[in-house]
């Protein structure tokens, strides 16, 4: 009786073997993979330590950069503060800057630069060229004085451009017939315009004086020169009606120029 090579069904061993030498390259395969796996791996890690400093020093380079970006929009936000255009703006947007004009020259030229009416004489608004001038310096004014100013720019203002302005002031207003008047406001253009100037007077002012204990009440029968009347601070009560008149016709003039330009602009 023949014996198969294998063995036969009575002799599985042969079956085995083959399915163990399956396995055995199957193990190779895998230990194989897993070998060239950990090279790639062990190589990824040593390019990502060549790159890990020069990636930390641009990660730090663009928290830099989102800083001084936060700190430009932060100081754009602080320096809001364009100049007004006198020449082109509106009415509507003429009117805000009248009055924030006259509340900075009432609180802060009079309240806390005590200015005279020999530097800025109560008819100012009535005199274009001056006008701006002091317009100017209310801008500039409150740009030195942004958070984000340097303080440089408020010395700059205190030291030469209030000086300057004034002294531009001073130029454009003839002292011949514009004059300081003892308990009163001063007279404009007196030689020409008597009759306005005594309407002038009779207007109120348009500001309330919050600093009435720097001024002492002045007795009626007490008669000063009118050098004296030259050496008194601004007083909203002596300019206020000059810039009120002032305000109006420029108004006016520029509700006419805008009446104008829709006209203009209609189909």
């Amino acid at each position: 009786m023949n014996t198969a090579p294998d063995g036969g069904p009575d002799n599985p061993r042969g079956g085995r073997d083959r399915q163990l030498v399956d396995v055995a390259a199957d193990l190779r395969k895998v230990r194989d993979d897993v070998g060239r796996l950990r090279t790639t791996v062990g190589d990824l890690a040593g390019t990502v330590s060549e790159f890990g400093p020069q990636l930390l020093d641009v990660q730090r380079d663009l928290n830099g950069l989102r800083g001084l970006v936060d700190e430009l929009a932060a100081a754009t936000a602080a320096t809001e503060n364009p100049p007004a255009d006198w020449f082109t703006m509106s009415a509507p947007a003429a009117e805000q800057e009248w009055v924030k004009l006259g509340d900075w020259v009432h609180n802060v030229l009079a309240g806390w630069y005590q200015i005279t009416r020999a530097q800025l004489p109560d008819c100012w608004a009535l005199h274009r060229p001056a006008f701006l001038q002091v317009a100017w310096l209310h801008t500039s004014h409150t740009q030195a004085y942004l958070p984000a100013s340097h303080p440089n720019q408020a010395a700059e203002w205190n030291t030469r451009w209030l000086d300057a302005a004034l002294e531009k002031v001073r130029r454009h207003i003839p002292e011949s017939r514009c004059r300081a008047v003892t308990g009163g406001p001063g007279e404009h253009l007196v030689d020409h315009l008597q009759s306005a100037q005594q309407q002038v007077r009779s207007e109120g002012s348009p500001y309330p004086n919050p600093y009435d204990q720097q001024y002492a009440p002045q007795p009626q029968s007490e008669l000063r020169s009118p050098d004296w009347a030259e050496q008194e601070v601004i007083r909203a009560g002596y300019w206020g009606g000059y810039f009120t008149q002032a305000m109006q016709a420029d108004l006016v003039w520029r509700r006419d120029q805008d009446q104008q330009v829709s006209s203009s602009s209609s189909p």
